[in-house]
């Protein structure tokens, strides 16, 4: 359940700065819609007029400058939700600079927190679980990473064929023997350099059955469950 906090102009960017400072991850999804993209970076700050990111692929198609967002980021063991507005990309001379950094209005109050559990499958505890990942026609051997009730992301040894689709259907059997076929819109594919799964594809979900919905509940809870009891034993 998400935590809403208001926080102080000075807090806000302290906040701000923690997560441009260690790196963290961001993503940002057109509000009121499953519509995202992943595997960016909050890359620089215009204190109290715009938060600019990195890492838009090129073939990523970006909604135009005042199109309502949700950006979040990570912080530590909590994922940070903030409702904004897209603005002009960053230019120089008016073009856009390479490789493309986005900038999002500087966000309003309040502000989500989730904590970063709640949406990971896998831990350094618990084993990412095995699927099989249905593109084109054709079935690659893969494990689940991460889940929630909008996004997946797999990783694979195999290379995945070109040219990529912009669809694929996953299949997996979560704990307790619940079988789970889910489809979704390919956002994003890319190699990771000496990783065991250097490949990686991250999925935004369509059209999720309640019963497939309350299954993975059910599963996040129960792997909430388990890795707390792997750490006490640890």
């Amino acid at each position: 359940m998400a935590d809403l906090r208001r926080l102080s102009p000075r807090d806000l960017e302290i906040l701000l700065r923690r997560v441009k400072e260690s790196h963290g991850a961001a993503s940002l999804r057109v509000d009121g819609t499953a519509r995202m993209l992943g595997q960016l970076q909050l890359c620089g700050l215009e204190t109290g007029v715009a938060l600019r990111l990195l890492g838009a692929k090129r073939r990523d198609l970006l909604p135009p400058p005042g199109t309502p967002v949700v950006v979040s980021v990570l912080l530590d063991d909590e994922v940070v939700s903030m409702t904004t507005h897209l603005l002009e990309p960053l230019m120089v001379d008016g073009v856009p600079v390479q490789p493309r950094v986005l900038r999002a209005a500087w966000p309003g109050q309040p502000l989500e927190f989730h904590h970063r559990d709640d949406v990971r499958v896998a831990t350094p505890e618990l084993p990412a679980l095995g699927a099989t990942l249905w593109i084109a026609g054709r079935a690659y051997n893969a494990f689940l990473l991460n889940l929630t009730e909008t996004g997946m992301g797999l990783g694979l040894v195999e290379p995945i064929a070109d040219p990529l689709p912009d669809e694929a259907v996953v299949e997996t059997v979560l704990p307790g023997g619940s079988s789970l076929r889910l489809a979704g819109e390919i956002r994003h594919c890319e190699h990771l350099e000496f990783d065991l799964l250097p490949i990686r594809v991250g999925l935004v979900l369509k059209g999720m059955a309640a019963e497939d919905r309350e299954a993975l509940r059910r599963m996040v809870q129960a792997r909430r469950t388990l890795r707390s009891e792997a750490l006490r034993e640890g």
